[in-house]
C-alpha cells in the first residue's frame, strides 16, 4: 500500500505569515478563505496546498484579468523570484499604441529597431 505525505502547516505557523498576533485571527482568515483547519494531537493545522492556493489566490487573480492565457507564465515567473523573466516575455509581445514615433530619439525608445518604422 502507498501513503503519500501531504505537507502540513500548524496555526501557529500561520500566524506569522498572514500577519496575525495569534491563533484566533488565523481561524477566521482560514474560514473567510474556504481553507478548511484540522486537528490531531499535535494541534490545529491546514494542509499547505490549500493555504498557498487561498494566499495566492489574488495574485493569481490579477495576473489572469491583467495576461489573459499567459498568467501561468507570470505567475511561475512570480514563484521562482524571476521577475526579469516577465520583461523578457513582456518585450516579445509587441504593444499596439497609436502613437507614431516621429524623431529618432523617439523611435529608439518606441521600437526595438529605427528602420523598423522608418
Amino acid at each position: 500500500m502507498l501513503f503519500l505525505y501531504v505537507d502540513r502547516m500548524y496555526l501557529s505557523d500561520l500566524v506569522t505569515l498572514i500577519n496575525r498576533k495569534d491563533k484566533r485571527p488565523v481561524r477566521t482568515w482560514c474560514k473567510k478563505n474556504n481553507v478548511p483547519i484540522f486537528k490531531d494531537c499535535s494541534g490545529e493545522f491546514v494542509y499547505r496546498n490549500d493555504f498557498e492556493l487561498a494566499n495566492d489566490l489574488p495574485l493569481i487573480l490579477h495576473l489572469k484579468s491583467k495576461y489573459g492565457n499567459d498568467w501561468e507564465q507570470y505567475y511561475q515567473a512570480y514563484l521562482q523570484n524571476a521577475l526579469y523573466k516577465i520583461i523578457d516575455f513582456k518585450s516579445d509581445s509587441k504593444k499596439q499604441t497609436g502613437y507614431v514615433p516621429k524623431g529618432s530619439i523617439s523611435r529608439k525608445i518606441f521600437n526595438d529597431d529605427i528602420n523598423e518604422s522608418a
